[in-house]
């Protein structure tokens, strides 16, 4: 039996003093004496026979009292946490601590919880945000997209080069006169893109054909070069020429980017996700929005533990991008000279609005009682495993072994509070073009 009390130290800090019966006590110090008599080898005593009094004398009083207190403090603490019904957010520091063999033990941790939010307004705030007109545009724009990704290239006999091409050229470079190796390309392949600043001299020529002009070495990439500031001689012969062809948006077209009979059936379907995506987004912006106005009326302190903890959030995540691209958190912390203490604070701001933004959107869902059912949590499950093609009870199965069941309550949950944010405040929407959207934001 446990005897707890709890010291509210500071905001959201506190002390927490348990009392643990000498019953519970004695047999911490038998378990572990058993244990460490069947490890330890003594002349005259056969192994797991050693007696406790002398396997005390072996190890050392203080080092078996400093053994029992850690294995009480991992067993007790989170009981002793779980019956005064409080929530860590810090790992604990000991204060105060009594351990003795045949007597009661009592220990002073201090540690950091999650803070209890008051009454805060979170009804009648107002918002305006933009959202994005689906149209014609929107639809053309994404069937380019998938057309370009259909794209086939093809080999060119006969014809000129232009803008879009692929092809291959050998490239002879001279200096005063001397062909320089280093500069030259037997076999260089490119694409003519627009507005190229040196194959602009190449367009329209032909397969064989040779092209001569000359260039100044005068570009971003070619300062600290011995050539930098200096003309330069070409000689471009074209080897071979190849073009990307679009297909035709027709039916066809249709029936190979996905089940769709015809082509219409296809627009139709982009404009509905467009639209869907639209209407997410905007909400989304909405109930950031929102949310700031709550924070800026209602202040409060986050605990620093909650601060750390995001800013590794922030901090993991950075760095397995960056593994994408062969790089680590550590390589820049070495190259940039930066000390990892100045780079975990970049990140404060940041961690503590989105620290008390979780706060508050978890403090909103208890004070309206939402939650997620069974029944909410069987359909998301049932539209997720129709997008992925894969049986209902394999997906549940696969959610289970993981924490994927929490997650996805987590984001329903959020959802839930996300819309009755939206319902309970006033939204308003301004129309626009993709090409505006957030443009006023942005030049900000």
């Amino acid at each position: 039996m446990l005897k707890t009390q709890v010291q509210e130290l500071e905001a959201n800090k506190v002390a927490l003093t348990v009392e643990v019966e000498k019953e519970a006590v004695n047999k911490a110090y038998d378990s572990y004496l058993t244990r460490a008599a069947r490890s330890v080898r003594i002349e005259g005593f056969r192994p797991g026979k050693v007696p406790k009094a002398v396997v005390m004398k072996k190890f050392g009083s203080e080092y078996v009292r400093e053994e029992v207190q850690r294995e009480l403090l991992d067993e007790i603490y989170p009981k002793a946490i779980q019956e005064a019904k409080l929530e860590p957010v810090s790992n604990p520091v000991l204060e105060d601590s009594n351990l003795k063999e045949g007597e009661s033990f009592t220990f002073k941790v201090v540690f950091e919880v999650r803070p209890k939010l008051g009454d805060f307004k979170y009804k009648g705030f107002s918002t305006q945000v933009q959202r994005e007109i689906i149209d014609e545009d929107s639809v053309n724009k994404v069937l380019n997209q998938l057309r370009e990704q259909q794209t086939k290239t093809e080999v060119i006999e006969e014809g000129e080069l232009t803008v879009g091409d692929y092809f291959s050229a050998k490239i002879d470079v001279y200096y005063e006169g001397e062909k320089k190796e280093d500069l030259s390309d037997e076999k260089a392949a490119h694409k003519y893109a627009e507005n190229d600043p040196f194959f602009k001299h190449c367009a329209g020529m032909k397969i064989g054909e040779t092209r001569n002009f000359s260039l100044v070495a005068d570009s971003e990439k070619d300062k600290g070069s011995e050539y930098y500031g200096k003309t330069l001689d070409y000689a471009v012969t074209l080897n071979r020429l190849s073009r990307p062809t679009l297909p035709e948006l027709n039916d066809e077209f249709a029936t190979k980017v996905g089940e769709f009979s015809t082509l219409e059936e296809l627009k139709t379907k982009i404009s509905e996700d467009l639209t869907e995506r639209s209407k997410y987004e905007a909400e989304e912006h909405a109930f950031d929005e929102l949310l700031t106005q709550v924070m800026n009326e209602y202040n409060f302190e986050v605990p620093e533990g909650m601060i750390q903890n995001t800013i590794n959030f922030f901090i993991e995540g950075l760095d397995r991008r960056w593994r994408q691209f062969g790089t680590t958190i550590k390589d820049y912390l070495r190259n940039s000279g930066k000390d990892v203490n100045e780079f975990r604070e970049s990140f404060r701001e940041k961690a503590v609005k989105q620290t008390k933004t979780m706060l508050l959107i978890d403090a909103i869902g208890e004070k309206e009682n939402i939650d997620v059912t069974d029944a909410d949590y069987r359909e998301e499950i049932e539209k997720r495993a129709k997008e992925y093609k894969m049986p209902v009870d394999k997906l549940l199965t696969t959610l289970s072994e993981s924490d994927g069941e929490a997650n996805v309550k987590f984001s329903l949950r959020s959802q839930k509070i996300r819309d009755f944010m939206l319902t309970n405040n006033q939204v308003s929407y301004d129309m626009v073009k993709e090409a505006d959207l957030h443009k006023g934001e942005t030049e900000a």
